[in-house]
């Protein structure tokens, strides 16, 4: 599904506090940001930490990818709150997952896959109503093949394991499962702090080209799981099922946003 920035500016007009949820992808483009001036253009945007941290990557790549991630965390924001990117404040949580401290109705969730970046966003009725939510991008390329399965048979339940053994394209399932996985992580903001093992989906052996929706509890919170596919990655969406039946729907809007309408963005609000 493809939207405009007009669409998106819709959105973070809504004067009656209606809730709303969505998903901005942008890819990485290495070839735009090879270009010196763009780079340090765009870079001017962040705080200088930010800037330094980017820097120390030690891939082009790796840089590229950072920089369009914390370019995205600000536009996403940005537009939601309906604020210029520069007054935008943010903090960490106790396990380093940031969040809007302008506006805690606005939870968020960033992640970064092999060929895009994404971010998740929620915009509730109020501070008092906040929770959590978690994204996550995974690709097939990470499936290291059957002979490779074992070494990851700690982080998955028995009933998860099994299941990938005998899935007839054990490939994608494992790759589904994982961004299920992973995405719950994102929501609980305990990364790699968590026992995935502990986290238990059940018997998962296909992936429908369509995606799908999921709704499991989850230490005692009802929770729903979109996942579907994007640039052949799988991107999975998790959020509370509290928040999924205010918005009245299992699937948030994901809106495919050029780089250039970043650039531009920046620009227009910036000056760059």
């Amino acid at each position: 599904m493809v939207q405009t920035i007009e669409v998106l500016n819709d959105v973070s007009k809504v004067a009656d506090g209606s809730l709303w949820a969505g998903v901005f992808v942008v890819e990485i483009r290495e070839d735009v940001l090879a270009d010196e001036f763009t780079f340090e253009a765009l870079m001017r945007a962040l705080p200088l930490a930010s800037q330094a941290r980017i820097l120390n990557k030690k891939s082009f790549h790796d840089r590229c990818a950072s920089l369009c991630s914390q370019l995205l965390q600000l536009f996403g924001c940005s537009i939601v709150a309906g604020l210029n990117f520069r007054e935008l404040k943010f903090d960490k949580g106790s396990f380093g997952k940031p969040f809007l401290d302008n506006d805690r109705s606005i939870p968020f969730s960033m992640t970064t896959g092999e060929q895009c970046v994404a971010m998740s966003l929620v915009k509730c009725v109020s501070a008092d109503e906040y929770q959590d939510i978690g994204i996550d991008i995974a690709s097939p390329r990470n499936y290291g093949g059957k002979e490779e399965l074992e070494l990851f048979k700690e982080v998955f339940s028995e009933r998860e394991f099994k299941a990938l053994v005998k899935a007839s394209d054990p490939c994608i399932a494992f790759t589904y499962l994982w961004s299920l996985k992973e995405s719950y992580t994102k929501y609980t903001g305990t990364g790699l702090n968590t026992d995935l093992s502990l986290i238990d989906f059940g018997a998962i052996s296909v992936f429908p080209a369509e995606g799908a929706s999921m709704c499991i509890t989850l230490n005692e919170v009802p929770l729903v799981f979109y996942s579907r596919w994007f640039n052949k990655e799988i991107v999975t969406i998790c959020m509370p099922r509290s928040i999924s039946d205010n918005v009245n729907t299992s699937k948030p809007k994901l809106y495919n946003i050029a780089f250039s309408t970043l650039i531009d963005y920046f620009i227009e609000n910036d000056g760059l």
